[in-house]
């Protein structure tokens, strides 16, 4: 019997799909981030302080009232008690929040897939089904950590997505995706550099708009007084100009620039994690290199962005200029941990894409280097598959974050590349 290309490419879904209902039924009955979001949520229906102590093992709640307020029906259950053969000793809440969110997840999934679906064309299905074979390989450990840890990065990465790309949507919701994303967490807020390198202003006001909205809204439904000083406990938590947030001192598993800089300049010591310092540097001196490391990847980002727009032969500048900026968002934004690398999946989409239908002459020494990258972020082996003490020397090193800054400039240079030296297919 001869299989089909359509064929084919439904059976890779369906496998997908059923990769992805492993972290999800995994996530129903474990401890992830839900687990604090559900506490601060109670703590918000009692008219509770939310911000000022931890909730699961010390860690606080670092998000919106808003993103709270959405769970609130969820905190009429907290006192039903589930305990049978299945579920042992887990609050119907907790278990009804991680169900629902597992669905959503699910749901936006598929309309990521569905968004890259609509910008890549395919003259086989076979191109077609080779792109998406590549693609679920490389990108499913991203959807996986998201999804076994109680995750929003795919959420903001679907909201980024919807809001820039989505050009037949009403444009008065357009932006609400989008805005709404940035309420709850602030990185996608490097997307509204983007809006104003444009000068797209009637854009940038309609998401600034949206933004008040969603701001607004729990003060609907609580005590103004109680609300606002919430709201700031809230900006004064993730304000980025505060030292916690400039030099990661201390802290385990993050991936971004500051955590790389502290990591091999301090002998801070970490649980399970091995101790490595390449010499011992000052806070200022690790302030200094961090926010120069910093300012390089945004600075690039901007004159590579100005590169897409102004070019006349760059497939799909739209889907490329987002890509580069959610690129950036890991590196540049402080405590950003594994599960944040989801945001690279359109770069990774799109350098697939243009190198299995041979619209890019990719060198030796470029395609090593996205290899190279992408086996550090644990694209190619799968990293939660082998031992605890691997997997913490592999935390503890910054393998992934290493990873991230090898693909972010890798990917810097196939966008130069593509530009000043372009195929004549092209």
């Amino acid at each position: 019997m001869k299989w089909s290309g359509q064929v084919l490419i439904k059976g890779l879904i369906f496998v997908f799909v059923l990769l992805l209902l492993w972290p999800a039924i995994h996530n129903l009955t474990s401890g992830n981030d839900f687990d604090i979001f559900l506490r601060a949520a109670y703590s918000l229906s009692d008219g509770k302080e939310i911000y000022n102590h931890g909730y699961v093992n010390g860690l606080y709640y670092y998000y919106s009232p808003l993103f709270i307020w959405f769970l609130q029906p969820f905190t009429y259950f907290k006192d039903i008690i589930l305990n049978n053969s299945v579920v042992n000793n887990i609050p119907l809440s907790f278990f009804l929040v991680k169900a629902i969110w597992n669905l959503f997840m699910l749901f936006l999934i598929y309309r990521i897939i569905k968004i890259v679906n609509g910008i890549f064309k395919f003259e086989s299905k076979k191109g077609k089904f080779v792109f998406y074979l590549v693609c679920f390989v490389l990108c499913y450990r991203w959807f996986f950590l998201n999804i076994w840890y109680g995750q929003l990065t795919i959420f903001i990465l679907w909201s980024i997505l919807e809001s820039f790309l989505n050009n037949a949507k009403n444009t008065v919701t357009r932006w609400a995706p989008f805005s709404l994303a940035v309420n709850i967490k602030i990185i996608p807020m490097m997307m509204f550099w983007k809006l104003i390198l444009d000068k797209d202003w009637k854009f940038l006001l309609r998401s600034v708009i949206w933004l008040a909205v969603f701001l607004i809204i729990p003060f609907i439904f609580y005590p103004f007084n109680y609300m606002l000083e919430q709201n700031i406990h809230w900006l004064q938590l993730i304000n980025p100009v505060q030292k916690t947030h400039i030099i990661t001192i201390g802290e385990g598993g993050f991936i971004d620039i500051g955590a790389i800089v502290v990591k091999y300049f301090t002998n801070y010591e970490i649980p399970t994690e091995p101790t490595i310092c390449i010499s011992e540097l000052s806070h200022t001196a690790i302030f200094v290199i961090t926010q120069f490391w910093r300012l390089l990847i945004f600075g690039l980002v901007i004159w590579l962005y100005l590169f897409i727009r102004n070019s006349k032969h760059i497939f799909r500048p739209d889907f490329l200029s987002i890509s580069l900026f959610c690129a950036a968002i890991p590196l540049i934004f402080p405590h950003q941990r594994d599960y944040s690398l989801a945001l690279l999946i359109p770069a990774v989409c799109y350098v697939v894409y243009m190198f299995t239908n041979e619209l890019f002459s990719m060198n030796a020494i470029m395609s090593a280097m996205f290899f190279v990258a992408l086996e550090l972020m644990g694209c190619v082996f799968f990293y939660e598959m082998f031992s605890l003490d691997f997997r913490h020397w592999m935390i503890g090193v910054r393998l992934q974050g290493i990873g991230a800054i090898v693909f972010f400039f890798t990917f810097a240079a196939f966008i130069y590349q593509y530009q000043v030296n372009p195929d004549d297919d092209n």
